[in-house]
């Protein structure tokens, strides 16, 4: 009897017809594989990597990493035509029946990921072009999206059960316990660790260099999550080797490039890892949708998120391009429509801006930037300063990110003297974090990340940092709904409560044992 893996595989056909780096990021899934047939060579191998990133690029991951990371931060705010599970999110009234409470979409790649780990090292016994050496490279690739997706679903929904092993038939049992988040994060560190030098240093094609994960690439995912568990010694190790990697270097864009080489053209000189889009054959329909006002799905709303307006806040000094890069705001809008990945200004001056400065470009041809330079130097600063060490290093690799948003202030424009404190620096690279990140699905992980770090300081960051965005909401309700750490996680989708009935609902979204019976 043959084998079948009845979850999202990539199809033979599609390993059969590999040709271009274009076909990699084309991969689509399919529903069943018959795994007699399968793995017999490094094709086979290749296309369900490939599949792998297919699937993180599809509308249901994307929207989840932009509701997840961005949405709920105090950088967006409701926009025009949103769907209602965005408008209850947006409402904090977000239910366990909440579309965005469904992880499905990445335990499917985590699975794609498992079914490689667990299958290509026969490929080596069948195919003898397919070097041990090149099985260890895909064996790093798809542990470290792997980790990615867990780590996502760690800050989002903190308890989540880990599962290392492919589902390869029907007779498996599926029902599977959360795992301690400290326990699990730990693990996939170790676990990258293992085969960092196993990744792919670079490509001869920047579309694989950026648009895969390489050395550089899981170095930076183990900084992040190094810095998540407050392990500061080896984040800044895992930075600096980021950023002294002679096989793949990086600099910073300058300032009169930056907006449109970064984000609108893409695989910048600063870029590590981004999510490869093509109009004609791979669209960022979310990111239209979301930010933008074309180019979606056909009759889905656009221009769902609108910038938070920042003009009520000290986060931008006038000379700083990002706040007028990243979003537009005028006396005559009565909204603030997000232009990042969407359009590109043609100078860097920062006087007497207009609407008609602005470039619109097809959004539905950007990617989406999961690491670049500037986050990693940030890491790197804000383990410095929770460290309470080197703070002067600290303040250049923020200095050096600030001054090239700001060119017209000319460099040194900040000054060491008046952020010489621990408390100061942390608030600096928090800031400077918000600024340079804006609308990259980074901010509600990074505030949340504070909080987790010193729980003393929960009510007053939740009150400076999320409160303010729901002003037009009952106050009293909006306090009651952000009162507790629970309630800065998402719930867990009654769907997965009812299949798998080892889960356990995050109890701030708890209301009766009857979901979980059901």
């Amino acid at each position: 009897m043959k084998l079948k893996i009845k979850t999202i595989i990539a199809s033979l056909a599609m390993a059969l017809s590999l040709s271009s780096c274009e076909d990699f990021f084309e991969l689509k899934p399919t529903n069943e594989m018959v795994l007699d047939e399968f793995w017999q060579t490094e094709s086979d191998v290749l296309s369900v990597t490939g599949a792998c990133y297919r699937a993180m690029q599809q509308p249901d991951f994307m929207q989840r990493l932009m509701v997840w990371g961005e949405f709920r931060s105090d950088n967006v705010i409701l926009g025009n035509n949103m769907g209602a599970d965005l408008l209850y999110v947006g409402v904090l009234n977000t239910l366990p029946s909440n579309g965005y409470a469904y992880w499905g979409n990445f335990y499917n790649v985590i699975n794609l990921c498992n079914t490689v780990e667990r299958f290509a090292p026969q490929v080596c016994e069948k195919d003898p072009n397919f070097t041990p050496a090149q099985l260890r490279a895909y064996i790093a690739e798809v542990k470290a999206i792997r980790a990615f997706c867990y780590f996502t679903l760690v800050r989002t929904f903190r308890d989540v059960p880990l599962i290392t092993e492919p589902t390869v038939d029907d007779t498996q049992d599926l029902q599977c316990e959360q795992a301690d988040p400290d326990e699990l994060l730990d693990f996939l560190i170790d676990d990258l660790k293992a085969v960092e030098n196993d990744a792919v240093a670079s490509w001869t094609s920047t579309e694989y260099t950026k648009g895969r994960f390489t050395r550089a690439g899981v170095r930076a995912l183990l900084a992040d999550m190094c810095l998540w568990r407050n392990r500061y010694t080896e984040c800044i190790d895992y930075c600096d080797a980021v950023m002294s990697d002679p096989d793949n270097i990086l600099t910073l864009v300058g300032s009169n490039a930056y907006n449109r080489s970064v984000f609108v053209d893409g695989n910048s000189s600063e870029s590590i890892f981004e999510l490869q889009f093509v109009r004609n054959n791979i669209p960022n329909y979310t990111l239209c949708e979301f930010y933008g006002t074309e180019g979606g799905h056909s009759g889905w709303g656009h221009q769902q998120m609108m910038a938070y307006d920042f003009s009520t806040t000290s986060l931008f000094e006038p000379t700083d391009i990002r706040g007028i890069d990243s979003f537009y705001s005028s006396s005559s809008l009565a909204a603030f429509p997000i232009k990042k990945y969407l359009a590109y200004r043609n100078e860097i001056h920062t006087t007497n801006v207009r609407e008609s400065d602005y470039i619109s470009v097809d959004g539905g041809a950007a990617n989406w930037i999961v690491y670049r330079l500037p986050d990693v130097m940030l890491m790197k600063a804000e383990a410095l300063v929770e460290k309470g060490e080197r703070l002067e290093e600290a303040f250049r690799l923020v200095s050096a990110v600030y001054d090239r948003a700001n060119p017209e202030a000319g460099a040194g424009s900040l000054s060491f003297s008046s952020y010489g404190t621990q408390d100061r620096m942390r608030d600096l690279v928090f800031d400077e974090r918000q600024r340079e990140l804006l609308f990259e699905g980074k901010r509600y992980f990074d505030i949340l990340r504070r909080i987790n770090r010193d729980r003393s300081q929960f009510q007053n960051i939740v009150n400076t940092y999320l409160i303010p965005k729901y002003s037009s909401l009952d106050q009293s309700t909006v306090s009651s709904k952000l009162s507790e750490i629970n309630a800065l996680y998402m719930p867990i989708k009654d769907s997965e409560l009812r299949s798998n009935k080892l889960l356990k609902q995050n109890p701030f979204y708890k209301v009766s044992s009857s979901i979980e019976k059901n």
